[in-house]
């Protein structure tokens, strides 16, 4: 932990880490310069609060001494490396971190750090909420909402933080007690310069690992599982018993289980878990392991998982309107996220609901899965005709076009194929303000249905 009086620390960026950064940093004795690219415009109170604690905020652009005069730059991982600010910052041989770096650097609190394309959320939750049942304090944090830095002062037994991509690129020293990668799909290939970017910026939650801890692999994914660390290796798989591992988490005869100092514990079916998907059998998975080295008994770990719910906008359930299921699952943002939703409901085809800003990635798996899993699909967004395309080359003819997401929520209820799923396998920013967004408007529009098609009392 740094002596933080009078160092000069340059902020970069106004969201929520760079907030709760130059605040954390504030109240250490810090001089801090919080800059912002853009206007603030809709940042009032915050920059007022952040003036109130003796940070300085600029806005319209970073200037040249906000980078010349820090002795450090925490830099929101919403900016890319090659942005001009950051090569500039290079250039004067500045240090880059982002807060989850600054979190580890200021804590003595053990680490639990997740990554991967699809299912953080899900299971840091998880995490949270077995360790949390178990009598432990531990927030989930990070990526998943709350800044890591706002967790300090509460003295917990365990940090469980989601850590993307554009944080750990950030990341230097960072060494997570316990760091779990669920796996690896293209995504964000355009931030990190390519697909080896993607994956080294991934790879940085294992480089400074010590033999003392753990790194949680997912064994059915070849590019997590051929992860270098010098951490001791806790593999899981959905698809194999991992016979040759001394420890582990596994299927086995239709369950979850896992083993550990030489004993296997069978933990519950799958059958039990109230979050649906064989994703989620990873996820699962992957939070047992974790809170198995966390040392939670094997009853509680059991128990606790079966308790747990789904998160909002992750394959969640809304309602049931005329014999017609409704599920949101808005957080699917590319199309390996819809594959596995899709892949969820394997008793019966959905009517998928996708669309959005289009992301660009190669659309064949996504139509094959569609091909296999949906009844039909209604197609909203920037991205409509070429998913339309995509999908009738592969042969798929159920297509229907939306002009707005109440519209195709109607025409989902209306043609009763099966579940309407919205699992977009796009970004939301061509309508919406973000992903939550969407889904919230989604499950109102749900609502609004409900009721319009309610016997009046």
């Amino acid at each position: 932990m740094a002596d933080w009086l009078n160092k000069r620390v340059a902020i970069l960026g106004l969201g929520r880490s760079g907030a709760s950064a130059a605040a954390y940093l504030a109240g250490k004795g810090a001089k801090v310069l919080l800059s912002e690219s853009g206007s603030g415009a809709a940042q009032g109170s915050k920059i007022e609060e952040l003036s109130g604690l003796g940070v300085a905020v600029e806005l319209d652009g970073h200037s040249d001494e906000a980078l010349s005069s820090a002795e450090l730059i925490v830099t929101s991982p919403g900016i890319s490396p090659s942005a001009p600010v950051l090569v500039k910052a290079r250039q004067l041989n500045k240090e880059v971190i982002c807060d989850v770096e600054l979190a580890y650097r200021e804590t003595k609190t053990p680490i639990i750090a997740v990554t991967g394309t699809n299912g953080k959320s899900t299971t840091c939750a998880l995490i949270s909420y077995i360790l949390s049942r178990a009598g432990r304090v531990a927030p989930a944090c990070g990526n998943f909402g709350v800044p890591v830095l706002d967790q300090l002062s509460k003295k917990p037994d365990w940090l469980v933080v989601e850590v993307s991509s554009f944080q750990s690129q950030y990341c230097s020293a960072f060494a997570p007690a316990i760091a779990v990668w669920l796996n690896l799909t293209p995504d964000h290939l355009d931030w990190h310069g390519g697909l080896d970017g993607y994956i080294d910026a991934k790879r940085r939650l294992f480089a400074a690992q010590e033999p003392h801890q753990y790194a949680v692999l997912n064994t059915d994914d070849p590019v997590v599982a051929a992860t270098e660390t010098r951490a001791e290796i806790f593999p899981f798989s959905a698809s194999s018993e991992l016979s040759g591992a001394v420890q582990g988490a596994f299927m086995k005869d239709g369950f979850l289980c896992y083993r550990i100092y030489g004993r296997s514990r069978i933990v519950c079916a799958p059958e039990e878990l109230k979050i649906i998907g064989r994703h989620n059998w990873e996820n699962a998975l992957a939070a047992i392991s974790a809170a198995a080295l966390a040392e939670v008994a094997p009853d509680e770990i059991g128990s606790y998982l079966k308790e747990f719910q789904a998160l909002e906008h992750r394959l969640e359930y809304v309602a049931t309107i005329d014999g017609v299921a409704y599920y949101n699952d808005s957080k699917a943002t590319n199309a390996d996220s819809t594959i596995k939703a899709l892949q969820a409901f394997p008793e019966e085809k959905v009517v998928l609901i996708a669309g959005g800003r289009d992301k660009g990635t190669d659309l064949s798996s996504f139509a094959e899965a569609v091909k296999a899993n949906a009844a039909a699909v209604v197609l909203i967004g920037e991205a409509a005709s070429r998913f339309a395309d995509e999908l009738s080359k592969s042969g798929f003819e159920k297509i229907y076009r939306a002009g707005s997401l109440e519209e195709a929520v109607d025409t989902g209820g209306q043609l009763k194929l099966g579940p309407v799923l919205l699992s977009p396998a796009c970004a939301s920013f061509d309508m919406f303000k973000d992903y939550e967004d969407r889904g919230r408007v989604f499950k109102d529009l749900v609502c609004t249905r409900e009721k319009r098609l309610s016997p009046q009392a």
